[in-house]
């Protein structure tokens, strides 16, 4: 599987909300996506991964989504051309030159730009019904087939989405009327509604938002194929509590626990982070529930995921191993992080965060935890079919979770400064990477290397700068380059060290993050907060005016040079 889904290959990660285009709403589209994937052919850049494109909730995290299949209309590239009912007047009245302006000046502004779009939408939605539904066109058929082909999801997604507007975007489900709390409640009480004329509209308004954006994602799939570039998507292990999924099929969760990470040396924001860990909310998976319906949901996240992307990663896979758990919810993390573990376990009735199913001591345990991540696995791996599956494997990696990967054909992440022999005390060489993994200096949860350059050397110069000299001394070792001169920044000959190292070492996949090439110190996301500027960075022109860049187009020259040496050049289709 190997060598046809993972051939050797550089690519870079860029969120899609950062992407822009001359007349974007202030987020990146599917037509900055389909730019990038231009962009990507020309720089012989063979991979482009993305965060996850699934509908967001009010923290605007790709992480936290309200569905797991439902795209975000927030993506949606809004013209005459690719909206089916849109009219020119109607576009030029809703989003006239001022208001373009004003939204592309400076960071993704979520909720106007969501209300905008689902505005746009709406109005085009009008004349589609007017026009199109009533007419019986080719559009109509073609919407029509998509509700058909999708109702194993589609149903419940439009109804949850429904009561979402109602309840003005609160979608805390458990305080919602009674009659509203789950699927099966609420489509009785809609049979029986007084509004229900205009509430099924809504509904149905619903699908075609979810139709508009599954035709444009599956044209960047098209593109992609043409130009050969491989897409990435990404798929987190869990889901929002207050998601359509939860709403609709509660028995396939355990909301009794909330999962996360427990405390790692490289995620120390805020006091809770550094004493318990990432609290993230995510329910726990009922497995068994899972396992009596043959895994059906999980293989239909799969396959939707499948239609749009050549590849996807599962972002926290250790999940299907064991998952650090939290008897609390996040939103009670300050009430915890002033207390000892004891103090903790009385408020919680004795229980206390810990590893589910099992912790991985003793051996026994790790054996049980590495059998049922394989047969989790592989059940993704039959669902994905022809499409690759990437794990996202970092932070505390039990020793057998790299081996079975290996075993399976699936790549994990391989970070140098992460991976430090334990017994040479030196990074492990790039020769000695995995093939089946991908290598890449950091994620969208990590710091840009010129930030992580320059805390590196703060450090150094500081009072207790010993170790961070010798975690210098290894990185210019790994690079070769003088371990005893190293620069006290990230000069363009060491940035062009590290991009070279890494694009000649054995992995099957070299992604730098988009900060990484042009090496800026732009951050995408700071794991552990939830504040309205997270997921809201965004690059300050469209991809293909960097190479005019005086500072950044030599950068690029050099990538794509380096990709060519390293042997990472594209197969011609």
């Amino acid at each position: 599987m190997a060598a046809s889904a993972f051939p050797r290959l550089a690519g870079t990660l860029v969120p899609a909300f950062a992407l822009r285009h001359g007349n974007d709403f202030g987020v990146g589209d599917t037509r900055a996506v389909r730019d990038a994937v231009t962009w990507h052919a020309e720089h012989k850049l063979g991979v482009l991964q993305l965060l996850p494109i699934n509908e967001t909730g009010a923290d605007n995290s790709p992480y936290n989504a309200i569905s797991s299949i439902a795209l975000d209309p927030l993506y949606l590239h809004l013209t005459p051309e690719e909206v089916p009912g849109l009219l020119p007047e109607a576009l030029a009245e809703l989003f006239p030159e001022s208001l373009k302006r004003e939204l592309q000046s400076g960071p993704v502004q979520y909720k106007r730009v969501k209300m905008l779009k689902l505005d746009v939408l709406s109005r085009a939605y009008v004349e589609f019904e007017a026009v199109d539904l009533q007419e019986g066109t080719d559009a109509a058929y073609e919407f029509q087939a998509f509700v058909e082909n999708n109702m194993g999801w589609l149903p419940g997604y439009t109804l949850f989405r429904t009561l979402l507007n109602e309840y003005g975007d609160n979608a805390l489900w458990h305080q919602w009327a009674p009659e509203h709390q789950d699927l099966e409640k609420a489509e009785t009480w809609l049979a029986a509604c007084p509004d229900k004329d205009e509430l099924v509209r809504y509904r149905q308004f619903t699908a075609y938002v979810q139709w508009v954006a599954w035709k444009q994602w599956s044209g960047v799939r098209a593109w992609a194929d043409e130009k050969g570039v491989r897409l990435v998507g990404d798929i987190p292990f869990g889901v929002s509590k207050f998601s359509a999924d939860v709403w609709c099929e509660r028995h396939l969760f355990d909301l009794e626990w909330s999962g996360g990470a427990p405390p790692e040396p490289f995620f120390t924001s805020g006091e809770f982070v550094r004493k318990w860990g990432q609290n993230w909310g995510i329910p726990l998976y009922n497995w068994e529930a899972n396992r009596a319906q043959n895994f059906f949901w999980w293989k239909q996240r799969v396959g939707a995921i499948s239609l749009i992307f050549h590849s996807f990663r599962i972002d926290h896979v250790l999940g299907f191993f064991r998952i650090y758990s939290f008897p609390w919810e996040p939103q009670r993390n300050d009430e915890f992080s002033p207390l000892t573990l004891a103090e903790a376990k009385e408020r919680c009735a004795g229980r206390e965060p810990h590893f589910i199913p099992r912790p991985d001591e003793p051996e026994e345990n790790a054996q049980k935890n590495c059998d049922d991540g394989e047969a989790f696995l592989k059940m993704i791996q039959e669902a994905a079919g022809n499409t690759g599956v990437v794990a996202e494997d970092l932070g505390m990696t039990p020793k057998y979770v790299p081996k079975l990967l290996t075993k399976l054909g699936i790549p994990g992440f391989l970070i140098p400064h992460f991976s430090v022999d334990p017994e040479l005390r030196e990074y492990v060489r790039k020769g000695d990477f995995r093939e089946i993994s991908i290598a890449t200096w950091g994620t969208h949860d990590h710091q840009p290397l010129i930030a992580w350059y320059h805390d590196l050397t703060r450090r150094w110069k500081g009072p207790d700068g010993h170790e961070a000299w010798l975690e210098l001394q290894r990185l210019m070792r790994f690079l070769g380059e003088d371990e005893n001169n190293p620069p006290d920044h990230l000069t363009e000959k060491l940035h062009e060290a590290m991009m070279r190292t890494l694009l000649e070492a054995r992995s099957c996949w070299t992604i730098f993050t988009i900060s990484d090439v042009f090496a800026m110190d732009l951050r995408f996301n700071q794991p552990g907060t939830a504040t309205d500027d997270n997921w809201s960075v965004r690059l300050d022109r469209p991809l293909a005016e960097y190479d005019k860049d005086p500072a950044i187009g030599p950068k690029l020259k050099f990538l794509t040079a380096e990709i060519e040496k390293s042997g990472r050049v594209p197969a011609k289709k």
